[in-house]
């Protein structure tokens, strides 16, 4: 599992790169990994949802980008975020979403255990649920999310992309709800886990170079109207 160095970036960048990771990576037969930061206040909305919904919500003076991933509003302004792409090679990437969300939330929950961080992973339905609208993904749990053993409140989410290069998962810790935490020492604790079940040690590689018109048309999607502002 190729680990890259973590980054602070704006919404836009950070969503760029997710995507950039996913189809663009110089070595995609490889799993790969990123850890990043949010320089600016930022949220973040699922590729099949409203903007001016979420705009409305959102304080003027923070960022809203719409991800490549599905999934409702996430709130970056104290969260821990990471992306993790399988490439399509992978038996994991032919799973459903069900299993690869209770694989990583697995690996985040042992992290977090270890730490000894009350958490636990809701279970799945015995019945087919009711849709809802994603909305908040901060507030209202879904099956296989991570959320605190003590008094239910969710710790962490995540939203996937499936394409010919394989699965890219974007996830999210929200760290208020998890006081104490040594962030650093989860991080290491998480990547070695999903490395482990994802049978591919990590490894530290240096940030990606991509080809300059992959960089900047992406980018510049990610920066549009057209694609913010699409639904």
């Amino acid at each position: 599992m190729d680990v890259l160095p973590r980054q602070s970036a704006d919404a836009v960048v950070n969503m760029s790169a997710d995507l950039l990771l996913l189809e663009k990576y110089p070595h995609p037969e490889h799993v790969r990994f990123r850890a990043f930061a949010w320089s600016v206040p930022a949220f973040t909305f699922g590729v099949s949802q409203p903007w001016d919904k979420y705009r409305a919500e959102v304080p003027p003076h923070c960022q809203l980008v719409r991800r490549c991933t599905g999934g409702g509003l996430v709130s970056h302004l104290d969260d821990w975020t990471f992306a993790l792409v399988i490439p399509a090679s992978h038996p994991f990437a032919s799973k459903d979403a069900t299993a690869t969300y209770a694989m990583v939330h697995g690996c985040m929950a042992e992290a977090l255990r270890s730490q000894g961080q009350p958490v636990e992973m809701v279970p799945s339905a015995p019945t087919p649920r009711e849709f809802k609208q994603p909305d908040q993904c901060s507030v209202r749990a879904e099956p296989n999310d991570l959320v605190r053993s003590d008094d239910g409140r969710k710790v962490a989410g995540a939203a996937q992309k499936r394409s010919r290069q394989g699965l890219l998962i974007e996830g999210y810790v929200w760290k208020p709800h998890l006081p104490g935490c040594d962030w650093s020492r989860f991080e290491q604790d998480f990547i070695a886990s999903l490395g482990k079940a994802l049978s591919s040690p990590p490894v530290q590689v240096p940030e990606p170079i991509y080809d300059q018109f992959d960089h900047e048309g992406t980018w510049a999607k990610f920066n549009s109207e057209e694609w913010n502002r699409r639904i």
